[in-house]
């Protein structure tokens, strides 16, 4: 039987595989190669999926009976909806950010979203809606274990090459550097205290990966070669 050291392992090791920023999209912006447009189009897109996660990290809570593992879910979905003092809910921080590229809310609202937008948003909730709760979990972490340091290179890059530095415009990567911290390590600790089989730990790593997929696929909605 696999370790829980070993789990942790391999699901380092899926998330290094399917790293977002190995992405084209994520390379040319760190390159300072997007156009304005690009990245106009991006924020519209993206949008969407903001807007929806809450709901991803619901769906997790709703079916999982561990009481501590519901109170770490419950922390997470009062940071998304801006239940911290001083903090807007995470829509709104990504709308300020959009604002700063020169895109209304109507813009974003009324965006057609794309076929690879609306699938990645589809399987996040047939990953976070599934009965057993550690492939929702697994399903989270394989997205907020990555934000961190995405959101860390998108400030640099917003910074360096697109004159990028207000505030306001750059608080949804600044709350998300810090806060997808502790949530995703508190994700992890939940997965590993969760599974007991070889089975759970396949699971998992079958659905973190997929999570990571996911992730890859709503930049291939927004990236022209």
């Amino acid at each position: 039987m696999k370790t829980n050291e070993q789990l942790v392992q391999e699901l380092t090791r899926v998330l290094e595989e399917k790293s977002i920023l190995k992405h084209p999209f994520y390379q040319k912006w760190n390159e300072g190669k997007l156009t304005m447009g690009e990245l106009q189009d991006y924020a519209k897109q993206y949008y969407h999926f903001v807007k929806h996660f809450p709901m991803f990290v619901s769906s997790v809570h709703s079916n999982c009976m561990d009481t501590e593992t519901r109170k770490m879910l419950v922390e997470n979905i009062a940071d998304e909806d801006g239940y911290k003092t001083g903090i807007s809910d995470h829509p709104t921080l990504w709308m300020n950010f959009a604002n700063s590229l020169g895109v209304s809310a109507e813009e974003a609202e009324n965006v057609e979203v794309c076929d690879e937008v609306k699938r990645s948003i589809a399987g996040f909730y047939e990953l976070t809606r599934n009965a057993d709760h550690r492939v929702g979990l697994a399903g989270l972490y394989g997205y907020e274990a990555q934000i961190p340091e995405v959101s860390s290179v998108k400030i640099d890059g917003l910074k360096k090459f697109y004159n990028i530095d207000s505030e306001k415009a750059l608080e949804f990567f600044a709350v998300h550097h810090e806060a997808d911290i502790y949530h995703s390590k508190s994700e992890l600790d939940a997965i590993v205290a969760a599974c007991k089989t070889d089975e759970d730990r396949k699971n998992v790593l079958a659905a973190a990966e997929k999570s990571a997929g996911l992730y890859w696929q709503i930049l291939d909605g927004v990236y022209v070669n």
